[in-house]
């Protein structure tokens, strides 16, 4: 499963792990890594305007739906994406910081 699973260009929820060399921060805190469609969509993510729901993985083939959630910001800051590297254990190509929506 991708992800952020998308349709016609359009992000439509993010599936996260929150394993500590994922995203241990989520639904807080996105940390792409590398891959062509991993930044692709990551960086659509991050232009894209308005909600989206969160789910995080609980088990295999267990996911929980922990609300909706907007792009706060983002960046592409060599010290940030270094802070969550060193974290992650993995290469961090970008920071997104989301927020809860309002209803």
């Amino acid at each position: 499963m991708e992800y952020l699973p998308n349709v016609s260009g359009r992000i439509v929820c993010a599936c996260l792990r929150t394993d500590p060399d994922y995203n241990p921060e989520a639904p807080r805190v996105i940390l792409p890594g590398r891959g062509r469609d991993i930044e692709r969509w990551a960086s659509v993510l991050c232009q894209q305007r308005g909600a989206i729901p969160v789910y995080l993985k609980r088990s295999p083939n267990a996911w929980e739906f922990v609300g909706d959630y907007e792009v706060e910001r983002h960046s592409q800051s060599p010290t940030e994406t270094a802070h969550y590297g060193v974290q992650t254990g993995r290469p961090v190509t970008r920071v997104i910081y989301m927020k809860e929506a309002r209803p």
